[in-house]
């Protein structure tokens, strides 16, 4: 269907992704949206609606500013398969080895540890999110605000895992926000957002990627809204920041999404293809890797894929490596909508 609107829109003399980016826009309250494709070594990013900055109202661009959500754990993700080129960790390394023992994961047998790779890949049988945070947070649209360090060992001490490591599929934003512990621990850095800009954004050259923002940054950070236009405070995170942390830009994005296809390459692309390499099976015809997911449709090509949300931001970047082509959507507004927007365009392009 994503192929034949493509068709009638471009036999209507419509640019398809200016044109998918202006209905997505216009049909939401308070939405400005980043669409990008890269494609046979161009890229392009094309904005549409509003965005409410410090300074004002204006059209998003390539450089305007939003919450990424869980995107941020394919990067993580790269992380992990970086300090296991550097020989810093393997990923059958028990995680309670690299973390201090009042964050070492708790799991339902003994004998079979949490490892780096149970963390990365969604089987360490941690809950998806830290029990109660949402009814404990000071402020319920913040909520990882006030999640800190003691409040993460406090919860690790109460936490009894349903399953064995290992043994299922279960997305957890706890276990991904441990692991950022863990490399930060391994690497001795100062920090998983001083961690991510030496390993991953600088020789990728990423320059509005990372947790915190300078003020040229801060200037072009667009407001968030929940799914109904109503405007929502910024996410911030006291710990967990390795599972939905950072911000990024659309150019930002679609240079990452470039290197990540070896456009240009660079001196992280073997991490980059351990990271996006399947390991298990999920559920259906999607596996995961290192965070990253990989779903084969019917009659089409294989996507390797993230998506993310925070309470006001939407984010999905779909890789088409047969292709040779990727999409990133970023919107001011958290709707699942997006998600299905990035595969419309990642199926128009990846024809």
């Amino acid at each position: 269907m994503a192929v034949a609107l493509a068709a009638l829109l471009f036999a209507a003399g419509l640019d398809p992704v200016e044109a998918r980016a202006g209905q997505f826009a216009a049909g939401r309250k308070n939405c400005g949206v980043a669409v990008g494709v890269w494609k046979d070594g161009k890229a392009r990013v094309v904005g549409r609606g509003t965005v409410f900055l410090p300074g004002g109202e204006r059209t998003p661009d390539g450089a305007t500013v939003f919450e990424i959500g869980s995107v941020t754990k394919p990067l993580t993700g790269v992380l992990l398969a970086e300090a296991v080129r550097r020989g810093e960790v393997k990923l059958d390394d028990p995680a309670a080895d690299h973390l201090p023992p009042d964050l070492a994961p708790p799991t339902a047998d003994p004998k079979v540890p949490v490892t780096l790779e149970h963390l990365a890949t969604h089987f360490s049988g941690l809950p998806v999110q830290p029990p109660l945070i949402g009814l404990t947070a000071k402020n319920l649209l913040n909520p990882y605000a006030d999640y800190d360090r003691t409040r993460l060992a406090a919860t690790l001490k109460g936490v009894v895992p349903s399953k064995k490591p290992g043994e299922a599929y279960g997305y957890s934003n706890l276990g991904a926000g441990l692991l950022g512990h863990a490399l930060v621990r391994a690497a001795k850095a100062d920090s998983f957002d001083a961690l991510l800009r030496e390993r991953v954004c600088r020789p990728v050259g990423l320059r509005d990627t990372g947790e915190a923002l300078t003020g040229g940054q801060r200037a072009r950070f667009a407001r968030g809204h929940a799914a109904d236009g109503k405007p929502t405070p910024h996410w911030d995170f006291a710990t967990l920041e390795a599972c939905g942390g950072v911000r990024s830009t659309g150019d930002d994005l679609l240079r990452f999404a470039a290197a990540c296809l070896g456009e240009p390459k660079t001196d992280l692309l073997p991490a980059i293809r351990q990271a996006t390499a399947p390991r298990r099976d999920v559920a259906g015809r999607s596996r995961v890797g290192l965070f990253w997911m990989t779903t084969a449709p019917d009659g089409g090509p294989v996507r390797v894929w993230h998506n993310g949300s925070t309470m006001g931001h939407r984010c999905v970047l779909i890789l088409v490596p047969d292709r040779r082509a990727a999409v990133v959507v970023l919107s001011s507004v958290a709707t699942p909508e997006v998600d299905k927007l990035g595969v419309e365009l990642a199926d128009h392009v990846g024809r």
